[in-house]
């Protein structure tokens, strides 16, 4: 009989809504670039399915933890480096109460407003793993001190009085046609070392963040360069063609396509008319003339 661990990496199967995309722009890697721009998930962002020869009839084939990102052209067009940050979706609350539940008066938790949430939050539970975050009063964010969802449930508000006494205090209970949703937390109860000392679970008014928790964020480094190894060969070893009588040099790629033109020239010395520079600078306007099929069926046709 053997004994050991057993466990596995699960794949996240997130829903794209549930994402949020990043991105920053640097020339090089000596320029700071600390602004990040938002994309739109659904643009960018799709989802893979399992081989069709695999697929099952009437059921979702998605492969998990596999997606495809696109790198549209209207934002991802200069060269040098981006950033691109994907991350659990973040959502901005303010905690509208902490209380207890009418029926367990020891289970303390966090109230929210459902109408702040996505009408697929506000179901029971659905905000259950979820991660927050609090932020202070002068809009810093309370550092390294996290919380996560236990439980949520719709409550209501009800008033009920504080043991034998004449005293009345806001409690809640579970009611599904309610606007409120009651969040249980962890940690939320004291240690047996400190029984007095509740662990702080956030105060009413309070901005918190929450996000989900289903996958760990992810930065991509991202290098847009001018040049392929393959566009680099073919101005290595490709075709060319020199124009002797206007000086133009002229690469192509594999299909004879121009790359890139160059103005060849001399620089000679006034006076003794000797050469001093041989000059290869490089046109900005292609002159399409060098196409090098009629180049060079104009010179078999001679």
């Amino acid at each position: 009989m053997s004994v050991g661990n057993f466990g596995n990496i699960r794949p996240s199967d997130v829903n794209i809504n549930d994402i949020d995309i990043f991105y920053n722009f640097t020339p090089n890697r000596e320029t700071e670039s600390t602004e990040f721009f938002r994309i739109n998930t659904t643009e960018v962002l799709s989802e893979l399915e399992v081989p069709v020869d695999e697929q099952i009839s009437g059921r979702e084939n998605i492969l998990e933890g596999m997606y495809d990102l696109k790198l549209p052209a209207t934002i991802f067009n200069q060269t040098g480096f981006y950033n691109i940050y994907i991350k659990p979706k973040t959502i901005n609350l303010e905690i509208t109460d902490c209380g207890v539940l009418s029926a367990l008066p020891t289970v303390k938790g966090i109230i929210i407003d459902a109408n702040d949430l996505d009408v697929e939050l506000t179901e029971n539970n659905a905000l259950q793993g979820y991660r927050i975050e609090y932020i202070n009063d002068d809009g810093t964010k309370l550092r390294n001190v996290v919380r996560y969802v236990v439980t949520s449930n719709k409550v209501i508000p009800v008033t009920e009085n504080v043991g034998n006494t004449s005293q009345r205090t806001v409690r809640y209970r579970f009611d599904d046609s309610g606007s409120l949703i009651f969040l249980q937390v962890t940690p939320s109860s004291s240690s047996s070392l400190k029984p007095n000392e509740l662990p702080f679970i956030g105060v009413a008014g309070q901005n918190i963040k929450m996000s989900n928790t289903f996958f760990n964020p992810i930065l991509l480094e991202v290098e847009m360069v001018e040049n392929t190894i393959d566009s680099v060969i073919d101005y290595v070893a490709g075709e060319q063609i020199k124009d002797v009588d206007n000086g133009i040099f002229t690469n192509y790629d594999g299909d004879r396509n121009i790359l890139r033109q160059f103005d060849l020239y001399e620089i000679k010395d006034d006076t003794s008319n000797t050469s001093l520079y041989e000059v290869k600078e490089r046109r900005e306007n292609i002159d399409n003339s060098q196409d090098f099929n009629e180049v060079t069926d104009s010179i078999e046709s001679q």
